[in-house]
């Protein structure tokens, strides 16, 4: 878990993408990568369900696999 940067802080989900091996696509850390053939896109484990952040979404690692998800007042 070392190798993700920022996790307890509140991370734009995208950001995170980069620290994961792409090759792997079951749940890792609750975060599972998902791919086709023009997209990539990160679900997080939130309540026990898999979550797709929105384009403001910001998310947050709770510990033992558990995230957090907030907004961005940013456009």
């Amino acid at each position: 878990m070392k190798d993700l940067p920022n996790i307890y802080d509140w991370n734009d989900p995208y950001d995170i993408l980069n620290a994961f091996d792409t090759n792997i696509y079951k749940d890792k850390f609750g975060v599972k990568y998902v791919t086709s053939a023009s997209e990539q896109m990160l679900l997080f484990k939130i309540n026990g369900r898999y979550v797709l952040p929105h384009k403001n979404d910001l998310v947050k690692y709770k510990g033992n696999g558990k995230w957090e998800m907030g907004w961005s007042d940013e456009s």
